[in-house]
């Protein structure tokens, strides 16, 4: 399934989990999170910016204090999946849900991160579609959490006309926290945009990077403060 997941578009692939889901529904794996971290792909996202978001999320999974982090998930863990965004209908997912139960899940997760290839250049920055698919990603996996989390790390608002608020609205009424990674590059007051307008929920919070360089430390802070064990 992995590889199927890999390689087909986001309209396409999310009719699939919807017809699955019935099916999966009844036999779930437990894990203490379930969390989609979803990154930019837009137009406004050159080359070099977008390996240091990888890199960065490489970076992260290889970090002691993440890894230390992970290992307090035991016995659980946590699924962990990665999606790419841009315009409307055509967001990829890159890495599908993946159960890391230890440090050595991490790690590996953070080699094949470092692998994974630009899918799109978009040409709207839609993060409405970002959370929308994103949460349908969480409503039709393998795994129940017991906290749900999307990680929405851009580097602008959204431009694409669509309904984000709507988008926000219904995520939390699944249950679905938003977290967000501002990424400071030429957007002045991102990040209280992405305060304002992007995450949502009781625990929810921005990270702000302050540009690309930036980024592995912002998104090691951001999964510390998510992968916490049950009941903290």
């Amino acid at each position: 399934m992995c590889h199927f997941m890999r390689g087909i578009g986001s309209r396409g692939f999310f009719a699939l989990v919807a017809l699955a889901a019935p099916a999966l529904a009844q036999n779930k794996t437990p894990v203490v999170i379930e969390l989609v971290l979803a990154l930019d792909s837009s137009a406004s996202v050159d080359a070099r910016e977008f390996r240091l978001q990888n890199e960065g999320i490489a970076l992260a999974f290889r970090d002691p204090e993440v890894l230390q982090a992970v290992d307090n998930l035991k016995p659980f863990g946590a699924a962990i999946a990665i999606v790419q965004w841009g315009g409307p209908g055509e967001t990829q997912v890159v890495l599908p849900f993946t159960h890391i139960e230890n440090a050595r899940d991490a790690k590996a997760f953070g080699f094949r991160m470092s692998l994974v290839r630009r899918w799109m250049r978009a040409s709207v920055t839609s993060v409405a579609a970002g959370v929308t698919d994103s949460a349908a990603l969480l409503e039709a996996n393998a795994f129940d959490g017991q906290r749900k989390v999307i990680d929405v790390s851009g580097d602008g608002p959204d431009n694409s006309g669509g309904d984000l608020e709507g988008a926000r609205k219904s995520a939390l009424a699944s249950g679905i926290t938003i977290n967000g990674l501002s990424i400071e590059a030429e957007e002045a007051g991102l990040h209280a945009y992405y305060r304002d307008h992007v995450i949502i929920g009781a625990d929810s919070f921005a990270e702000p990077a302050q540009g690309f360089e930036d980024f592995a430390r912002a998104m090691k802070e951001k999964l510390l403060r998510e992968l916490r064990p049950l009941g903290s």
